[in-house]
């Protein structure tokens, strides 16, 4: 059965500043069907110039913050923002969505060439598995493979998958967020406009939650938040000042993957220490040590996993072996609030590209999302593609310099 449920949009106030230069004097204009579907047109005029070597789709699907897919060349506009009014800030993310159609790789390739980064980094990791010292990559591999494809496809059939997928969603959010910095930078500069505008409203939420204790940007999340504002030019970041990864050879790589090496080894340390933090709150949900069969699980465990022989560090990294009990502590209300607000949708749209969710077949999901925005409103704003506005002149006796009028056709047929 499917699970979608649908939004309704009412009449608020439309934040359109940058769009009325495309339809006119919108200073007082509601959002509307025959608004939602002007921007419906107008993003698809963008994805016409943009990317018209692909037939992409552009549909107002999804709650949440705009995500697309480049695999499924998909861009869903977001119905909270419009909820709000938010026009101009709709645009700018669409019109970002579609430059990650444009210039960035796929959801499947970024995630093969993920993998070795994210075995590495828990590699470097120890953790007391049912009695033993070893690795959290051995840890993890004692209870079954791991592989890329695996992630990719959604077909993990391991103990501890929803740590895996977690921990790997939060790796693709980390290279989500470099990848912004290059195709923005790549953005026309007629559409740069509608970027800037949307960025400043960005940092002012964030500045106002630093200044509020709210954010701690010594955590992964917190880390790349503050990075992406030293890239955008307005905040100073210590960390990316003095490392290689910057604006500049971030947009100027031929392809995305020459800057993993840069980012792995620029965010190695807060990505070792994140992927210790969420183990330890893993097993503080799961009680994994409270088993009741733990003293067998240790011995089966010490034979096929590893042992404090098998830990590592990385020095291309510049990383030490950690002990995962060292680790931060995950703030976990701030991790999901970034994770929904700044890319849990690329997330959850990553894996909708990876496969259906559990327990639902290609039959249930249809490619559809779990939220639409309402039929009946879904209708009006689909029905003013069969109104025909043909530009008409016309030269008579009585008026030999012609008369201009306009004329709209409704196209009725079913």
């Amino acid at each position: 059965m499917s699970k979608t449920e649908t939004v309704d949009i009412q009449p608020v106030k439309a934040d359109a500043e940058l769009m009325s230069a495309w339809l006119g004097d919108m200073e007082d204009i509601s959002i509307s069907p025959k608004l939602l579907f002007d921007l419906q047109t107008l993003l698809r005029h963008y994805a016409d110039f943009l990317v018209p070597d692909k037939k992409v789709s552009i549909d107002y699907a999804c709650e949440g913050i705009p995500c697309a897919s480049v695999d499924k060349n998909q861009v869903f506009i977001p119905v909270d923002m419009l909820k709000e009014g938010r026009v101009d800030e709709t645009i700018s993310a669409v019109i970002h969505e579609l430059h990650h159609i444009k210039l960035s790789d796929g959801e499947t390739e970024i995630c093969r060439n993920l993998f070795p980064y994210f075995k590495r980094i828990l590699k470097t990791v120890e953790v007391e598995h049912y009695g033993r010292k070893m690795s959290l990559w051995d840890a993890l591999a004692s209870h079954g493979n791991m592989t890329a494809n695996q992630i990719v496809q959604r077909e993990l059939k391991h103990k501890y998958k929803d740590y895996i997928y977690q921990f790997f969603g939060d790796l693709f959010l980390l290279m989500n967020a470099v990848e912004d910095v290059r195709i923005d930078e790549m953005q026309p500069e007629n559409l740069k406009k509608y970027r800037f505008k949307h960025e400043k409203i960005c940092y002012d939420k964030f500045a106002e939650r630093i200044a509020e204790g709210e954010i701690d940007t010594n955590t992964l999340h917190g880390q790349f938040l503050n990075s992406l504002f030293h890239w955008k030019g307005y905040v100073k970041d210590d960390i990316i000042a003095n490392s290689n990864l910057t604006s500049d050879f971030i947009k100027d790589v031929e392809t995305p993957n020459d800057y993993f090496p840069n980012t792995f080894q620029t965010f190695g340390k807060v990505v070792q220490d994140h992927a210790g933090a969420l183990w330890k709150q893993f097993e503080e949900q799961t009680e994994m040590n409270q088993s009741a069969i733990s003293d067998f699980l240790a011995d089966e465990v010490g034979e096929e996993g590893g042992d404090t022989g098998s830990l590592q560090g990385d020095e291309e990294l510049k990383l030490e072996p950690k002990k995962a009990s060292d680790c931060t502590d995950v703030d976990a209300e701030f991790v999901e609030q970034v994770r929904h607000e700044l890319g849990e949708d690329d997330i959850r749209d990553l894996l909708t590209a990876m496969g259906n969710p559990e327990g639902e077949t290609e039959a249930d999901n249809k490619g559809e999302p779990r939220f639409v925005i309402n039929p009946q409103l879904w209708a009006e704003i689909q029905a003013f593609k069969a109104i025909n506005h043909v530009p008409c002149r016309e030269i008579m006796n009585q008026a030999p310099q012609g008369i201009d009028y306009d004329t709209l056709i409704f196209d009725c047929y079913a």
